[in-house]
């Protein structure tokens, strides 16, 4: 029996992520334009932590529809979903032709259709009939609640209305908004810290349906927050292609912020390194604490709403 390779050799410090495919601790991929061959390289490191291949806004068709094929054909490949942005089908709503943008995608090889308002001004009635429509075809809905708009935040009462009507129509999850910047907008001030109250008055309100959210968290100091408060199954958006493994890494404790978590760490050390009272800061690597929204379960829940 070989040895594991020394890359092999540790165990994770925050235990229990699961392989796709899963229903919690999904990362969405946000790509703005990077080229094929990039992708895939990121794709032949980091497939196994990646779930949705997000093309941010409308950015695919400013791109050769050869290349964008390409993609797509690379996400089936490495067992990711690939999709367009909710600014895409905003566009085809706003152009009278939804219904025809859905078939063509289905045509392409998308499975996934994100369904949002960040821009326009989308009515609920429309918004589930779209919700509804795409899920009957066969879609992975996503939809996304949240202005793009700079320094704008929808109440967190309503933030969770349209959450749980959105889920009640269809919709597997809905992405919170946090544009690609991770600034000023939303739940994020302008240096991209979080407003905490807002996240917990969000949260309680949805209770056990805040497991069904993605929080677009491009920034670190986002991903820690979210890891810290939720645990390392809750779901992210808008990830860098570049970021992938960092954020892989934050999840199972191999970073120095989600380790001190899953060690028990809250403070440096006040005594030289290696020193007796080392032991007494830390909990055992063993015992991480659990997270908050998804209690250990025997076997999965189920995430839809209905047949299609």
């Amino acid at each position: 029996m070989s040895k594991p390779y020394w890359s092999e050799l540790l165990e994770d410090a925050l235990p229990g992520r699961v392989a796709k495919p899963r229903l919690s601790g999904l990362t969405m991929v946000i790509d703005t334009g990077i080229g094929v061959a990039q992708m895939r390289g990121i794709l032949e490191l980091g497939a196994a932590h990646i779930d949705f291949w997000k093309f941010g806004f409308a950015s695919a068709s400013v791109c050769p529809k050869e290349r964008v094929m390409d993609k797509v054909s690379l996400c089936q490949e490495y067992g990711v979903l690939a999709y367009p942005g909710g600014t895409s089908l905003e566009i085809a709503v706003s152009q009278g032709i939804w219904r025809a943008y859905l078939e063509a995608l289905w045509e392409g090889g998308i499975r996934v259709v994100e369904v949002s308002d960040g821009t326009i001004d989308l009515p609920l009635r429309t918004r589930r009939e779209i919700i509804r429509a795409a899920r009957r075809m066969g879609f992975t809905v996503l939809t996304e609640v949240g202005k793009k708009w700079s320094g704008y935040m929808l109440p967190a009462a309503q933030q969770a209305s349209i959450i749980q009507g959105d889920l009640s129509s269809g919709a597997h999850y809905v992405i919170v908004e946090g544009r690609e910047g991770g600034r000023g907008v939303n739940l994020y001030d302008e240096d991209g810290n979080i407003r905490d109250a807002d996240v917990e008055a969000l949260v309680e309100a949805l209770g056990p349906l805040a497991t069904r959210v993605i929080w677009e968290a491009p920034l670190t100091k986002q991903q820690v927050y979210y890891i810290q408060k939720f645990g390392h199954k809750v779901n992210f958006g808008n990830i860098q292609p570049s970021d992938v493994i960092p954020l892989e890494s934050l999840r199972r404790g191999f970073r120095s912020d989600t380790l001190r978590l899953a060690l028990g760490i809250t403070k440096p050390a006040d005594a030289p390194a290696g020193d007796a009272t080392d032991a007494s800061r830390s909990a055992s690597p063993s015992a991480p604490p659990k997270p908050t929204l998804w209690p250990e379960r025997t076997s999965k829940p189920r995430t839809d709403t209905g047949g299609r």
